[in-house]
């Protein structure tokens, strides 16, 4: 069965709040097994079988917020190559939180897709819905 990882890094609860959009869009996919786990609990044995790896992480001080670092640390410990990659976030001033996932996504050698999913502040109901469409696409892409 296919596996999607879905971590994600929140500070205000913002990046939460797209993460669980992504993994309620990807739940109405049959046959497809979805984890969402904050940067906190997650370790690598939550993403080594995973098929495609959604990463999520707000913006703090002009960075990504600093607890998706261990996390991203323990990434670079597994084979990535190959598996699909997805970055969101969200971010009050200057976003640097999803450039910054995509660019650690690459370097472990797994096919991002981009430009990421973003939510100025508050997620509104459109940001919301847009998350929940990007979960059921990449789930639909796993089984086809």
């Amino acid at each position: 069965m296919p596996k999607i990882s879905i971590i994600y890094a929140s500070g205000m609860g913002r990046t939460r709040q797209m993460a669980e959009a992504i993994a309620n869009g990807a739940k109405t996919i049959d046959g497809v097994d979805v984890l969402l786990k904050d940067a906190y609990d997650a370790s690598i044995e939550d993403v080594k079988d995973a098929d495609a790896v959604v990463l999520g992480g707000s913006t703090y001080n002009y960075k990504l917020i600093k607890s998706m670092d261990p996390f991203l640390k323990q990434l670079e410990k597994l084979d990535l190559k190959d598996k699909i990659g997805v970055a969101f976030g969200s971010y009050g001033w200057s976003g640097e939180s999803i450039p910054t996932l995509i660019s650690r996504m690459k370097s472990f050698g797994m096919k991002v897709i981009e430009p990421g999913t973003i939510a100025i502040q508050v997620p509104d109901a459109a940001t919301i819905e847009k998350c929940f469409r990007l979960g059921r696409t990449v789930a639909q892409g796993l089984t086809a």
